[in-house]
């Protein structure tokens, strides 16, 4: 019997034993969840502080810009005056940033540098500047009508004929419109390029020199050419009619037009609305020109009448010419190799 109690009596003690232990285990437990918990509220508390924060120190201001290049002429040289374009990009958090260029080799070499996103060039500049590898892409074109751009003597110069400019000194700006309208010219004279002495200065130089008597010859385009005329009687060789289309193009760095496209879309748009505004109103928007710009009216106004301001999408046509004005360069050995314009060509949709 003693045996018994004594076995029941060892049971009961050990049973509190574990009793307590595992108490003492559930309350360790406790504890260490407890504590857990803790950590991880304050962690979490920490987290949603610290997003809180950024987002309150966040600029609410936060814009992005898009750089456009422009020349003294063109609907991106009245776009940028009368600033509409500024107006509908604030709307969804853009600004821009216009600078001005005497001729488009250097808006392109801008672009090549990434420093300007857009720009507008007439037809041999791209073609240069593809060659010479500047990631770009033709955006639109424009159509110019042929008094836009000529070859000028002084009015009492002897040249009258384009024969007669063999072996003559004549400026003109290289890898230009400018520069292309010279070689038809003195192909259609009976001449070669070599047969001339290309004086290559860019357009304000090239006014000065021609104004000196430095050169018997200019071949340029407006408004260089209407300023001229403001003061300096000039003949006319000739312009670019049944020697090249004068037509001029819109152009983006191939990284903008992809990454931004609507972007691209909006400028295009804006620029159209501006380029009927001035076909329907020419002598309205010589004035507006002038009073923004301090150009003298009769200037303005030849300006606004020298050029069809229309935007169209890329036409399979201008993209043949340019074709055939690349292959002449490289007749020429201007080009180092053949290039494929459509290789450049703006992919997207641009709805005008």
């Amino acid at each position: 019997m003693n045996h018994i109690k004594t076995r029941f009596q060892l049971s009961f003690c050990i049973k509190n034993i574990i009793k307590r232990r595992f108490a003492w285990g559930y309350t360790l437990l406790f504890m260490l969840v407890f504590c857990l918990s803790l950590a991880l509220g304050s962690c979490n508390s920490q987290l949603i502080n610290n997003s809180t924060a950024k987002t309150q120190n966040a600029p609410s201001n936060l814009t992005r810009v898009v750089r456009i290049g422009h020349q003294r002429f063109g609907a991106l040289f009245y776009l940028k005056a009368k600033s509409s374009l500024e107006t509908r990009l604030a709307e969804i958090g853009w600004s821009v940033e216009w600078t001005e260029f005497a001729a488009g080799p250097p808006i392109l070499a801008a672009i090549g540098k990434g420093k300007i996103d857009l720009g507008y060039a007439g037809v041999a500049p791209p073609i240069f500047a593809q060659s010479d590898g500047v990631p770009f892409v033709y955006i639109a074109n424009d159509s110019a009508l042929p008094g836009s751009i000529g070859i000028i003597v002084p009015q009492d110069s002897p040249i009258r004929t384009l024969a007669d400019l063999k072996g003559k000194k004549i400026a003109a700006t290289q890898k230009t419109a400018g520069h292309y309208l010279l070689i038809r010219a003195l192909t259609q004279g009976g001449l070669q390029l070599k047969d001339a002495k290309l004086v290559d200065l860019p357009p304000p130089k090239a006014q000065e020199a021609f104004v000196r008597g430095e050169v018997d010859a200019w071949a340029i385009w407006q408004p260089f050419l209407a300023q001229l005329q403001e003061t300096m009687p000039v003949h006319f060789l000739t312009n670019s009619d049944g020697l090249m289309n004068d037509r001029n193009f819109y152009l983006a760095s191939r990284s903008f037009a992809s990454d931004f496209p609507d972007i691209v879309k909006i400028v295009m748009g804006e620029t159209r609305q501006m380029a009927t505004w001035i076909t329907k109103n020419p002598q309205r928007a010589a004035e507006f020109i002038s009073a923004r710009t301090g150009m003298k009216i009769a200037t303005a106004i030849m300006l606004t009448k020298s050029r069809r301001y229309d935007v169209l999408p890329i036409q399979d046509r201008a993209v043949e010419e340019q074709q055939r004005i690349a292959e002449i360069f490289f007749r020429l050995g201007l080009l180092p190799d053949r290039l494929w314009i459509e290789d450049v060509i703006w992919k997207q949709k641009l709805d005008l």
